[in-house]
């Protein structure tokens, strides 16, 4: 029976499917955060004196034994269940009979679903910040291995300048560090607790938000009902925004890397068990890992465009539209997560092919440091020496190419990456996520014991 059921007005199994369709699925994912967020509500219950300590007691024994059970896998949500929510409950109830009945005390479900989606979203954060500073760490080390290694830098897909392998990948590593602003910000808005918020308007019982908001690890205990309410999608978007800017960065060292890697360029090569075959042509080594990376990344896009569709419009208060917000908010962030795994461990293989970049370096590459030499040695006005150099690109010849590489002095040039600080960064920042993590996960373990 459903917990809102009133006895004689079940749910038609046609609506039934249509309404939880594959939301259990989703639900299985946040099982264990909800859990938890229904131990701080029984704790801040019972130390309100909203119901019987010992009830609380008992509540709170219980749910702790279901969250162990949930991960020896001796329970689920299933097809059947209307949610995560009514499963507990109803778990709960077996076990403990009248004690379980208070549990929904002073929470709808509304609020309860948005506490465990954003416990699971912080956690998850975590966890994208730390998958990041992974993926930059196996950019930074190529880059620093490959530093002064050239390679051809391209405008327009055509070659435009000399540049360098370390330059490539450090470029590529600084993107992802920066992305790590945004995930902050994302984390900062997840970290409010909604509880208590109930339908959208409170609830006529003196509930101590604060509390039950320090007892899940929360910076903030929430604010005005209804603003807590209409939060959900809105935080869901800003995580999949943040999520989106690693996508969109990974996207495009993916499509550097399939061209770099064709057999007209040849740049680099991958290790083996990077790469498929082809059914029909022998010889084939495809680098369908970033292939795909550049369709996940138009995948996302779908997802986070379908999240802020079903916001715009929606009246204030909750709306079963809402729901939908879940399964996008956890495909995308799945998603980065997968695209940022693969990245690393195919990024550490990849190896410049010397060869075949030496032999792309062409004498008009260096155009544009020909016209440098004569400002700098003759005296010329750029515009000047732009023109007589176009004029003149078969006089244009060949320098040392590594003495190039590394004659690039200013901050960010191939001569001068500031790999170091990069690093540094790269660095501070998994210090201050993994602070974090362990600060929140030893929150969460108080309240399993």
């Amino acid at each position: 029976m459903a917990i809102w059921s009133k006895g004689g007005d079940e749910t038609n199994g046609l609506v039934h499917e249509f309404t939880v369709g594959d939301d259990y699925l989703n639900d299985r994912v946040i099982a264990p955060y909800d859990v938890l967020g229904s131990i701080a509500h029984a704790r801040m219950l019972a130390r309100a004196k909203l119901i019987p300590a010992t009830d609380g007691e008992k509540l709170v024994a219980g749910l702790q034994q279901l969250h162990r059970e949930y991960f020896a896998g001796t329970w689920t949500v299933e097809a059947s269940d209307e949610d995560v929510h009514s499963k507990v409950e109803a778990l709960l109830t077996e076990r403990l009979g009248e004690p379980a009945k208070r549990l929904h005390t002073g929470r709808s479900r509304n609020d309860q679903v948005l506490t465990a989606v954003r416990l699971w979203q912080k956690h998850t954060l975590i966890n994208i910040a730390r998958d990041t500073c992974s993926a930059a760490a196996a950019l930074l080390e190529r880059a620093r291995t490959h530093e002064f290694h050239p390679l051809p830098g391209y405008t327009h897909l055509q070659r435009g300048m000399p540049s360098s392998v370390g330059l490539f990948f450090a470029a590529h590593a600084q993107a992802l560090l920066d992305n790590l602003i945004v995930i902050e910000a994302a984390y900062k808005l997840a970290d409010s607790c909604p509880l208590g918020s109930g339908a959208s308007y409170g609830v006529g019982l003196p509930l101590d938000r604060e509390y039950a908001a320090k007892l899940l690890g929360f910076a903030r205990f929430g604010g005005v009902a209804m603003a807590d309410a209409n939060s959900r999608g809105k935080v869901e978007t800003v995580c999949l925004d943040a999520a989106g800017a690693i996508v969109g960065d990974l996207s495009r060292l993916a499509g550097d890397l399939v061209f770099f890697t064709t057999a007209e360029c040849g740049f680099f090569r991958i290790g083996k068990g990077f790469t498929t075959g082809s059914s029909i042509m022998p010889q084939k080594r495809n680098l369908d890992l970033f292939e795909l990376l550049r369709g996940r990344a138009a995948r996302f896009l779908g997802l986070r465009t379908g999240l802020a569709a079903i916001t715009l419009g929606l009246p204030s208060g909750y709306s079963r539209d809402l729901q939908d917000t879940k399964a996008l908010c956890i495909d995308g962030l799945r998603l980065v997560r997968q695209g940022l795994a693969v990245t690393t461990a195919a990024v550490q293989t990849l190896e410049p092919v010397t060869e075949k970049i030496l032999s792309a370096l062409t004498p008009d590459i260096y155009a544009t440091d020909e016209a440098y030499r004569l400002v700098r040695e003759q005296g010329m006005t750029f515009r000047d020496a732009y023109v007589q150099v176009g004029k003149n690109l078969d006089k244009v010849t060949t320098p040392d190419h590594h003495g190039t590489v590394r004659s690039r002095t200013h901050l960010g040039s191939t001569g001068n990456l500031g790999l170091d600080q990069l690093d540094a960064r790269r660095k501070a920042s998994l210090d201050q996520w993994e602070t974090t993590e362990r600060t929140l996960t030893s929150t969460w373990e108080a309240l399993l014991v």
